[in-house]
């Protein structure tokens, strides 16, 4: 301690020497580095531990100068006890918790991210998508690195991450597109032409034509199963068609189950006409005249819609009907009678037509056909101008 505060110290009563080199020790911050709280380090190292206690070191250490002043009055206790104290702030100091990486390193949360499973897409209608794959979480937690080694929130945030794949529902299965390959036959064949026609394709397939006489058309048949192709041009009600011929004596289901397979090409068809490709035919005893229809040339058919089904694998059919008046027909004379009509939903240009199920839904609505005079493959052609290749065509009956 200085002379001069020595010598204040003196001008006191005995009684107040204590007391006197504490308020000294407050005026002159020189002494214990300009902070008190510094001669408190004796139990302080711990209480400025909370920043980790490296500079408590330092001034839990000064503490023992407070030591020095102790040879003023009482030297044996006034050194010892400050000492003691400035060894506690050593101590203090290095125990200062959170400071070190004790508490960090581990992360133990940041290990494995509990979100890091396998993120199953729960998309994939067809199962190719598996979604997400295996979500690598759990990487190292970056909570790690958080004071105090608290438990690493990185860890089941980062980890946790779907697999966007996952997330992302798998593409739900498209439907299929019908893929139609083309048939074949020979370039060469039998042409006919005229208001009406018909004759012998290949072994029991026969064909038919018919015209009201406006416009021109002709057909082709090749003598492979029912395929045909046709031209028209500027026709009024044009019809060409290749198939089965029966004598009008049974109907559909005593004659057995029918079937059909068919693909075309087309060229050239003008618009703002009608026309119908698919499945036609007549029945007698009732006289009705039937069409189960897979496309349409211009406007598609809109009669009365009594109903609609559909075939796995084919399609699905609006159900119509259509009353005829004095309209000329199979027998040689007008007559009236009613259209039965299947349309598919879509167009289509190749596939398979179970015909039998379309004749018993029709039954199942009360539209009961006759005895059957005809199944066959169809183009039928009314104001418009267009061609037209059956390159598969078959009508079958099992």
């Amino acid at each position: 301690m200085s002379a001069r505060l020595l010598s204040q110290c003196l001008l006191t009563l005995g009684a107040l020497v204590a007391g006197c080199d504490e308020t000294a020790m407050q005026r002159d911050n020189s002494l214990v580095g300009g902070n008190y709280a510094g001669r408190a380090a004796g139990t302080g190292g711990s209480s400025n531990s909370s920043t980790g206690g490296a500079a408590s070191t330092a001034r839990g250490g000064m503490a023992t100068l407070g030591g020095s002043a102790g040879t003023g009055l009482i030297p044996s206790t006034g050194g010892t006890a400050p000492s003691s104290g400035g060894a506690g702030g050593s101590a203090g100091g290095s125990s200062a918790v959170g400071g070190a990486p004790a508490g960090g390193a581990p992360s133990g949360g940041g290990a494995s991210g509990t979100g890091g499973v396998k993120a199953n897409g729960v998309g994939g209608a067809a199962g190719t998508n598996t979604g997400g794959a295996t979500a690598s979480g759990g990487a190292p937690g970056a909570g790690g690195a958080q004071p105090g080694g608290a438990t690493g929130t990185g860890g089941a945030a980062l980890g946790g991450r779907a697999g966007s794949a996952g997330a992302g529902a798998g593409m739900a299965g498209t439907s299929s597109v019908e893929t139609c390959a083309p048939g074949s036959h020979s370039s060469a064949g039998s042409q006919h032409c005229g208001m009406s026609d018909s004759g012998t394709a290949d072994g029991n397939y026969t064909y038919n034509i018919y015209s009201d006489g406006k416009g021109s058309g002709c057909m082709t048949t090749y003598g492979i199963d029912a395929t045909f192709s046709a031209t028209w041009t500027n026709v009024g009600d044009w019809i060409a068609r290749v198939g089965l011929g029966f004598d009008k004596t049974k109907t559909y289901d005593k004659i057995g189950v029918f079937s059909s397979d068919f693909a075309y090409t087309m060229t050239g068809v003008t618009t703002g006409g009608f026309g119908n490709v698919g499945v036609y035919g007549w029945s007698v005893n009732p006289l009705h005249e039937y069409y189960i229809i897979e496309n349409w040339l211009g406007k598609k058919p809109a009669f009365t819609v009594v109903g609609s089904f559909s075939i796995d694998g084919e399609g699905t059919y609006e159900i119509q009907t259509n009353q005829q008046k004095n309209q000329p027909n199979i027998t040689g004379t007008n007559a009236d009678f009613v259209q039965f009509w299947s349309v598919r939903s879509e167009p289509r240009q190749c596939g398979h037509i179970s015909v039998s199920k379309h004749f018993d839904e029709w039954k199942s609505l009360g539209l009961t056909l006759g005895n059957l005079e005809e199944a066959r493959i169809l183009v039928e052609a009314q104001n418009n101008s267009g061609s037209m290749d059956f390159t598969t065509a078959t009508v079958v009956v099992e």
